[in-house]
């Protein structure tokens, strides 16, 4: 039996329904009256859990990168203030929302630990970061891991360390392209990854629309994360390619038909088969 994870109240794994995380990210565009119509918009569509994004921007991106003053810029104009994340966070939990967050620095660790974050999500950016990964095993959460950008024998590396850490852990696949093709999604990774890792599997789908989670449920998925907008006009940020409160209301439906066409967890007891299992011929 593979290993399941306790992710706040849901039971990750096999034959275990398939949670939808809301990434709401930084699509608020660093006005507090987004986050908050972000948050209220995906509590209504039934998300699971709701991720944001904890980050001090001059601090996000190796100063070394050719285009680090161009994205600290971006990040800096949507970065809300901690007063106003802390106003994010109450809005959501007064709501009953689970609430995790993705951290790129060990300063932002102590802020989310006060706001009571579930668990925490490593980008695919940080999954080599370990002093970053260090102190977020202290916490003794579970860590969802994207793993865009890599290959099994990184993936693998990074396995090997979080074991060593008896670390709780799930992994994404995700392709990491804002937006994705969805002929680019290569969701038979899924299989390759629940083939070499015993942990849940998850998707991470950046693709526009509803189709690719519920494929990726078929292919193995156990966990499906997708960005969150109250406006896909907004060109800024993942809002353009992101879904909506509509959309997630079928996205969690898709899932659920999903998870019962790929585990039939009545099969045994309906018996599907019973009628025609008269006519099978058994001739030695």
């Amino acid at each position: 039996m593979r290993k399941k994870i306790i992710f706040g109240s849901k039971k990750i794994g096999d034959n275990e329904r398939v949670p939808f995380i809301s990434e709401i990210g930084v699509n608020h565009l660093g006005k507090i009256k987004n986050a908050l119509e972000l948050v209220e918009s995906a509590v209504r569509a039934g998300s699971d859990f709701l991720k944001f994004q904890t980050y001090i921007a001059e601090d996000r991106y190796d100063k070394k990168n050719p285009r680090y003053n161009e994205f600290t810029k971006l990040l800096k104009d949507w970065q809300l203030t901690r007063d106003e994340e802390s106003e994010m966070w109450k809005l959501a939990k007064d709501l009953g929302a689970e609430v995790f967050t993705s951290v790129y620095e060990i300063k932002s660790i102590e802020f989310t630990e006060k706001m009571g974050t579930i668990g925490y999500k490593i980008a695919a950016f940080e999954m080599n970061n370990k002093p970053l990964l260090n102190e977020v095993i202290k916490t003794n959460k579970p860590i969802v891991i994207s793993c865009g950008m890599t290959n099994l024998d990184e993936i693998k590396s990074l396995v090997n360390f979080l074991n060593e850490k008896n670390a709780k852990y799930i992994l994404l696949h995700v392709v990491s392209s804002y937006p994705l093709e969805e002929r680019h999604s290569c969701l038979n990774k899924i299989n390759i990854l629940k083939k070499n890792f015993d942990c849940p599997i998850g998707h991470s789908d950046h693709t526009a629309g509803t189709l690719i989670p519920s494929l990726a449920v078929a292919a193995g998925a156990q966990i499906i994360e997708k960005h969150f907008t109250i406006n896909p006009k907004y060109r800024l940020s993942d809002n353009f390619f992101s879904v909506t409160e509509e959309q997630v209301k079928k996205i969690k439906l898709d899932l659920e038909w999903a998870y019962q066409a790929t585990y039939s967890p009545t099969f045994e007891k309906n018996d599907p088969e019973k009628f025609m299992r008269d006519f099978k011929k058994n001739i030695n």
